[in-house]
């Protein structure tokens, strides 16, 4: 939005009560411009890949909505007709006058106009798929998911700790890949949906993200359900994905996306969520357990995806 308030270029409002997408531009014969309403209206709780793109040469604005070409707005005069861009600040979350209650996650600018394959390409890099190689952020502290290779003395077997370490990715050791839920089969590619039953593979051990009961040993520091890394498979390394602070929906089309806030349930023992806090230990790693409901803020985690190229 421009520095005086009335520069709408960029601009995507929500129309009131129906949530339909108000997409907006100025131009030299008109501060006022664009798709009046896209589609029925967007849905609650659910997550949407919108891309706005614009251009004064080709003389037109196109919209997306998840890597869909969903409206357009043409310059009826392309002799004289000219987009006026932005001046001033963009306003992300809120507007000029007012904002909205929600989530924006994962903005990105160009400063080209990207044809319908980039959109659509930038729409699919972002969702989380079965084969995604992904880390996993304890949001309040900021330390990645990992393991330091220690084996818990008392529980099952021996197994490898988990633990958060570093708030700047080791890619040799806190890289996880998404996998089905025990006994299940999922094609590699297939996308990952909130509120399904999924795995975890750490990259550099093999090991799958595991807990199990307090009668097989509990974490040292908050006597916690102890989370480790265990070869093999079994219904102790299935995890429920949902979306943070939300309850479990009935839509089953909510992609998880690159950076989404999630918390993990597991699944088989009595539902606690994967959960660390900022008391260290002598060698500066952080405890992860499996504690509370998953509301609690430490059950916060943020997905992030990994480039393979990286790796």
């Amino acid at each position: 939005m421009g520095t005086e308030g009335s520069c709408r270029t960029p601009r995507l409002e929500l129309t009131p009560n129906k949530s339909s997408l108000h997409v907006r531009f100025s131009g030299n014969w008109c501060e006022n411009v664009g798709i009046n309403e896209v589609g029925d209206g967007l849905l609650l709780d659910k997550w949407y890949h919108l891309a706005y793109t614009i251009s004064d040469s080709e003389k037109r604005l196109d919209f997306y909505i998840d890597g869909e070409w969903v409206g357009f707005d043409c310059i009826p005069d392309v002799r004289t007709g000219k987009v006026v861009f932005n001046d001033g600040p963009l306003y992300i979350g809120r507007s000029f006058h007012k904002g909205f209650d929600g989530d924006v996650s994962n903005v990105r600018y160009f400063n080209w106009r990207l044809c319908a394959e980039e959109v659509k390409e930038d729409s699919l890099n972002t969702r989380i798929t079965y084969g995604s190689k992904v880390a996993l952020v304890h949001e309040p502290t900021g330390k990645y998911l990992s393991t330091k290779g220690i084996k818990y003395d008392c529980g099952r077997f021996g197994q490898h700790m988990v633990v958060g370490t570093g708030r700047k990715i080791d890619l040799n050791n806190d890289v996880f890949t998404v996998i089905e839920a025990n006994g299940t089969s999922v094609s590699v590619g297939s996308p990952l949906l909130f509120n399904n039953i999924v795995g975890f593979k750490h990259q550099a051990t093999g090991g799958i993200l595991h807990s199990h009961g307090l009668n097989f040993g509990s974490t040292p520091l908050m006597r916690h359900q102890q989370v480790t890394l265990r070869q093999g498979r079994n219904g102790d390394d299935d995890w429920l994905i949902r979306r943070y602070n939300s309850a479990i929906s009935k839509d089953d089309s909510v992609y998880v996306c690159n950076n989404d806030i999630i918390c993990l349930i597991h699944f088989k023992s009595d539902k606690p969520a994967l959960y660390s806090h900022p008391i260290l230990f002598g060698d500066g790693s952080q405890e992860v357990s499996c504690h509370g409901n998953g509301n609690d803020d430490n059950n916060k985690w943020r997905i992030e995806l990994i480039d393979d190229s990286k790796l």
